[in-house]
């Protein structure tokens, strides 16, 4: 039967994956993406099969989808294309990549019915397509991606959300990486003019902003506004849940404010938040030691991972990456890197910014 060893020898690891990056066309990718991916298998029938191509805009033809779905056998393949894709032997962003995880029983992916009840669904949409209704319909975990992205079923375009519920684990771990630094503590609201803040409770927002800042950073030349971020609270949000995070787009030197992408909940408080390479290497570090330590080992794992957690972040190398090879060295892992990301928090789904979450996903307790 597949997925049994024989006496003495470790089952097979039910959960394989492959990627290639180059000039080469999606079709070839996809080709060098299989190659490596299903020897790794041994054997074993794919029940079902993820396939993501960066960049979002890669042009993918149907007949190669078609083609992968007879070379495997497999009825059931989801096809994505993202701003850069990832697995535990590497990652691209920007530029021509196929990344591609291949199922064996127990594992499996099924279509979402109207009587899901309980289960996570994994989900990939752009971000006009998330919308409340559809956002807390079930727990979710996913991404978030622009308008670039595309989505097919079984070699058929689909305008998205694209989603399947996963078959056949018996334990399913989050892996939560914020890699955010907060810099002061949470204050009322008490003075904006639309998205221009203005007072957090006594304090003037931007020389409040200036004396939170890190001396390192205060020393930049320039005030380092991709990195700093406002965080969000609302009356009434669970302890656990995250903030939601707005940027900062501009400031004002005449009223000494912010100008944020949106305007803040009147009733909220807000505290300002910087994007840290040290910190979210931290987080990572915590989390993943955490989900190691943790009983049974995983099988595979989705990772989902914010653009603005890339190489470049972290000067040169993705930590996270780096870290995940560390802690679960030859576990098959496929990701995107993506616009946000959904998790399910507190007994709601979540949109986050700038993080990154790991879901491990186990069918038994031991592999060698």
């Amino acid at each position: 039967m597949a997925g049994k060893a024989a006496v003495g020898r470790a089952p097979l690891r039910p959960a394989s994956t492959g990627l290639a990056i180059g000039p080469q066309t999606p079709q070839e990718l996809l080709r060098r993406a299989l190659a490596r991916a299903v020897p790794k298998l041994a054997g074993q029938p794919v029940s079902a099969a993820l396939c993501l191509f960066s960049p979002s805009l890669a042009r993918i033809a149907p007949e190669a989808i078609r083609q992968a779905m007879r070379q495997l056998a497999c009825l059931r393949l989801l096809v994505a294309t993202v701003p850069g894709v990832i697995t535990e032997e590497g990652y691209a962003i920007g530029e021509n990549a196929c990344a591609v995880l291949l199922l064996a029983p127990p594992f499996g992916l099924s279509p979402v019915t109207a009587q899901v009840q309980g289960q996570t669904i994994l989900s990939m949409a752009r971000l006009e397509q998330c919308r409340g209704a559809w956002l807390q319909r079930a727990p979710r975990m996913g991404f978030l991606s622009g308008r670039g992205t595309r989505f097919w079923q079984n070699a058929q375009p689909i305008p998205g959300p694209c989603e399947a519920l996963v078959e056949g684990a018996v334990r399913l771990q989050a892996a939560y990486s914020p890699g955010m630094r907060p810099l002061n503590n949470p204050l009322a609201v008490r003075l904006q003019e639309g998205n221009l803040l203005l007072r957090l409770e006594r304090y003037s927002a931007l020389p409040l902003l200036a004396q939170s800042l890190p001396f390192s950073i205060r020393e930049e030349a320039r005030l380092p506004l991709e990195r700093l971020l406002v965080g969000e609270l609302r009356p009434g949000q669970p302890v656990a849940a995250p903030p939601q995070w707005i940027h900062i787009r501009a400031t004002d030197l005449n009223r000494s404010g912010l100008w944020l992408e949106r305007g803040l909940a009147a009733d909220a408080r807000a505290f300002f938040a910087l994007r840290d390479p040290q910190v979210a290497e931290r987080d990572t570090r915590m989390a993943l030691g955490t989900a190691r330590d943790s009983q049974p080992a995983p099988d595979f794992a989705w990772v989902f991972s914010s653009v603005g957690r890339d190489a470049a972040f972290f000067s040169g190398s993705d930590r996270d990456h780096a870290l995940w090879q560390e802690f679960f060295p030859g576990v098959p892992c496929i990701g995107a890197y993506d616009l946000a990301e959904i998790a399910p928090i507190e007994d709601e789904n979540q949109v986050l910014r700038y993080s990154k979450i790991c879901y491990l996903f186990s069918a038994q307790t031991e592999y060698g």
